[in-house]
């Protein structure tokens, strides 16, 4: 069960960096011009009853040691006496042994001391029996708990880690913030230029993009490193507010479920999700017939298009009548034959652009080189493709900017450089040099929105967004 989270609202004053901050559960309102608020989401997700599960099996072990402790000290003292009485015994064997027994009351005397020693070795066998009970009720509990300590530290080992990258997401948050407001020109275009509208082509070109914003973590958590993310693809969709959120299993390969969220608070707060599941459960087993498979799935005009699984089907999926239909790409390699660098099972890679949805892929023929085809979103046909010279393994991933492909390759653990292009419209490839910032080492997706003009991506199971930063057009007299 996903508990909801506390939302926190964090005020900065932006003249010296981050000197000054208040914490509140509430808003804030501002003070003054030179101030930032920005909300912190903080999961409420540590095992807080596996603490109080470990302290009061503490309290009782500490109990149960405490009276053990009492019972042995008789114990030991009923040992030591019967240790001594056990050398008595046996030096007066000894003697009867050397000087026979002296008389009837000698006798009697020894058999009524061994008599006594049995008594005593018997009462010692019980005590001694029930300790072992004790003993191993307690090592059963002492296992319990260290099993749930063990736990403890696996999840704290966890914590820390995502904290970490949280706080460095909060930063650049903050910093972008805080350039937001000392920055009087900050987001206002040139002087005699115009800004690019929204979901037409009018001569973009593409000149930088801006440092990364990492949004959140994915709802399934830490481990579920592959998958992909992000808003309608399409022009004019049906649900231009709409978040979908698809993490794969932890196998990195399929694609089983997958949430909706109506707007950016829901998507930051995990609330008034839609979960919907693509496996079924047919007979005595669960069929995945449905599934994705891999990180190339994209939402466009209200379905969802990916990979079918372990077929190079393409698949596509209504989220609100589930109508499913699926089409063969005849020639195409799948199963991870030719998955980009580093991202295993993306064989088929949707996008969609200011020109329609699109898929890249690579064909057995080409052995591995980068194959675009436009589809026709109602039935999947393939309209037109272009074949490239870029081997698609050797790139970490690509995205469409009105009909050119864009491909990245891997320079650190925290920098790509997008370097290549193809031009459907020409049917020219082109080079460039631009830096791409990322949180983490792998980009399992990359996908450009015409509608807000931001690049999705999906980091090692964080949320990130681009601002896609294209040449101002001039104006026209």
């Amino acid at each position: 069960m996903i508990m909801s989270s506390p939302l926190l609202f964090l005020t900065v004053t932006s003249s010296v960096a981050a000197s000054r901050f208040t914490l509140s559960e509430i808003p804030v309102p501002r003070q003054a011009e030179n101030e930032c608020i920005c909300s912190i989401v903080i999961p409420d997700s540590f095992p807080s009853q596996m603490i109080d599960f470990a302290e009061d099996a503490l309290r009782n072990l500490t109990q149960l040691v405490q009276e053990e402790m009492e019972k042995i000290i008789p114990i030991i003292q009923n040992i030591t006496s019967y240790n001594d009485a056990v050398n008595n015994m046996t030096n007066a064997i000894l003697d009867i042994e050397t000087n026979g027994i002296k008389d009837e009351a000698d006798y009697l005397k020894t058999t009524n001391e061994i008599g006594k020693l049995a008594n005593a070795s018997d009462f010692l066998v019980t005590l001694l029996n029930e300790t072992d009970d004790v003993i191993e009720n307690i090592l059963n509990q002492v296992n319990n708990v260290s099993s749930v300590v063990w736990q403890l530290e696996s999840f704290d080992k966890n914590g820390v880690l995502v904290t970490h990258r949280e706080m460095a997401a909060l930063r650049k948050q903050l910093a972008e913030c805080e350039d937001a407001i000392t920055n009087l020109n900050f987001g206002v275009p040139a002087v005699g230029r115009l800004t690019h509208e929204y979901g037409k082509c009018d001569q973009k070109e593409m000149v930088n993009i801006s440092k990364p914003f990492i949004v959140k973590l994915n709802w399934r958590g830490f481990s579920y490193k592959y998958g992909a993310w992000g808003k309608d693809f399409a022009i004019n969709n049906k649900n231009p507010d709409m978040y979908w959120v698809a993490p794969l299993n932890t196998d990195e390969r399929l694609m089983e479920t997958y949430r909706l969220y109506n707007t950016y608070k829901d998507l930051l707060l995990y609330k008034n999700q839609i979960e919907k599941s693509l496996s079924q459960f047919v007979g005595f087993s669960w069929n995945y017939m449905n599934c994705g498979q891999g990180s190339g799935g994209i939402l466009y005009n209200g379905s969802f298009y990916y990979n079918c699984h372990n077929s190079r089907n393409l698949c596509k999926l209504d989220i609100v009548t589930n109508n499913f239909k699926r089409k063969t790409m005849e020639g195409a390699a799948f199963n991870n034959w030719f998955s980009y660098m580093g991202v295993r099972w993306q064989d088929f890679d949707f996008a969609g652009d200011e020109k329609g949805l699109w898929v890249v892929y690579s064909t057995e023929n080409s052995k591995g080189k980068i194959t675009i085809a436009q589809l026709d979103p109602e039935n999947l046909d393939t309209i037109k493709k272009w074949e490239t010279a870029l081997y698609k393994t050797n790139i970490t991933n690509t995205f469409m900017i009105c009909g050119v492909l864009y491909a990245l390759k891997r320079q650190t653990a925290h920098k790509e450089t997008i370097f290549y292009t193809y031009d459907t419209n020409t049917g020219k490839e082109g080079t460039l040099n631009i830096a791409l910032e990322k949180l983490s080492d792998t980009p399992q997706s990359v996908s450009y929105n015409p509608n807000d003009h931001k690049i999705y991506m999906y980091n090692d199971g964080y949320l990130v967004t681009y601002d896609v930063i294209f040449k101002p057009r001039p104006m026209t007299t």
